[in-house]
């Protein structure tokens, strides 16, 4: 492994804790259950708008996904009902490891941003509501370029941002996809198995792999 100058964090389950989000799924279909399925569908959404060359928001793909799961279990939801589930994403927290890892990076002299699928406006809003932008330079979505991660494109661009190749860059991120994607993109890339992670892909787990920030923040600095 060679020691990376930029680290580049994704959101969503990677930093923030989508558990708040619960509470929601529970009021609607009487269970937390169906969060993982709408999850997944959001990131269907996107590939097949990556496929389709029809990018449109992480937001919108959301609310449409989770009309979609509501459907299936026939429950009556609107569109605005579901548009402000989505739009508590903007206010979860960071898991407990987080910011103790960071600092630590930091302080070790790793430059930081994020890469997420999140519009602009929401990363930014996800960043400051979770205590977390002192740590970042740049606050990156995958909005910039009109591309879906893990289509190689937003780490291309991350890179170029950071004014750096893009094999100096390293992708942080508690999704295979994401890990796979910026590998075939040239960069780096450490994944966290949190719990809510399943490594689901015949390639071997990247080198750095450990099960909180905590751990990939010892094997970098190491």
């Amino acid at each position: 492994m060679r020691r990376p100058s930029v680290l580049v964090f994704d959101v969503n389950e990677t930093l923030l804790d989508l558990s708040p989000l619960a509470a929601d799924f529970e009021a609607m279909f009487g269970a937390a259950q169906p969060l993982g399925e709408w999850f997944a569908r959001m990131l269907h959404g996107s590939l097949v708008s990556n496929h389709l060359d029809s990018y449109r928001p992480f937001g919108a793909i959301g609310a449409e996904a989770l009309l979609i799961v509501a459907g299936k279990r026939n429950v009556e939801i609107s569109e605005n009902q579901a548009a402000a589930v989505v739009a508590g994403m903007a206010d979860l927290p960071a898991h407990p490891d987080v910011i103790p890892a960071l600092e630590r990076l930091v302080d070790a002299g790793f430059r930081t941003v994020t890469l997420t699928n999140g519009s602009t406006r929401a990363a930014n809003a996800q960043i400051e509501n979770a205590d977390l932008r002192v740590f970042f330079e740049k606050v990156i979505s995958v909005e910039e370029v009109g591309r879906f991660k893990p289509d190689p494109l937003p780490y291309r661009h991350a890179a170029d941002l950071m004014d750096v190749g893009i094999d100096q860059t390293m992708m942080i991120a508690a999704h295979d996809w994401d890990v796979a994607g910026a590998l075939h993109a040239g960069a780096q890339a450490a994944y966290v198995s949190r719990p809510s992670a399943v490594w689901s892909l015949p390639d071997d787990l990247p080198e750095v792999t450990a099960t909180d920030l905590g751990g990939i923040a010892d094997l970098l600095i190491r």
